[in-house]
């Protein structure tokens, strides 16, 4: 930019220039001599290098304006594109990121998804231990109800055992009882017999 403004003086500004300058010659030149046509001829000269040049840096800045303005039209074209192309990088970023949001926002649903699948199944497996366990303490509570029972019964038929033996002893002492008794009765009943025979 520095350099574009730093282009050598134009030929219309040069020769406006130089045009002034003559001019300033040619009054001076012409107050040195002090006649009143070459005074006349002078001023004329001056007034019309005047106009001249002031048409000729009127036109050079009008140019240089159009140049300047056209440099800027330039820039700023290049600048729309620049802030077009990095607003489009910028869109194309911001989906790609909403890309990768919607992505994790997916992701972590499915996970609170399997989270929560996880969460009852694990509600339901502490239910079916708990129903495990309270259903072994009750067989465990029934196993040591029938080993007492089986104890106990153990017990009653070592008891009955024992009643049946001690029925049997009973018995035969019994039949002992009665078979001394019987034989004890037809020992005097036959003693009776021979007495009434003899």
């Amino acid at each position: 930019m520095a350099s574009t403004r730093r282009i050598p003086r134009s030929r219309r500004a040069l020769g406006a220039t130089a045009l002034l300058i003559s001019a300033v010659l040619v009054a001076v030149v012409g107050i040195a001599v002090s006649t009143v046509p070459v005074l006349i001829a002078a001023t004329a000269y001056s007034v019309l290098s005047g106009v001249v040049a002031a048409r000729l840096l009127s036109t050079e800045l009008i140019l240089r304006r159009r140049e300047w303005a056209l440099e800027r039209s330039g820039m700023i074209d290049d600048n729309r594109e620049v802030a077009v192309t990095r607003s489009r990088e910028h869109i194309a970023f911001a989906e790609q990121m909403g890309s990768r949001v919607r992505l994790r926002d997916a992701q972590l649903a499915t996970l609170r998804d399997s989270l929560v699948t996880a969460e009852i199944q694990m509600a339901r497996a502490r239910e079916r231990l708990s129903e495990e366990r309270a259903r072994s303490q009750a067989l465990q509570a029934d196993v040591d109800s029938a080993q007492s029972d089986l104890e106990s019964a153990r017990v009653d038929l070592r008891n009955a055992s024992d009643a049946l033996a001690a029925s049997e002893s009973a018995e035969l002492q019994a039949r002992a009882e009665i078979l001394a008794w019987e034989e004890s009765a037809s020992e005097a009943a036959r003693m009776q017999s021979d007495r009434k025979l003899a």
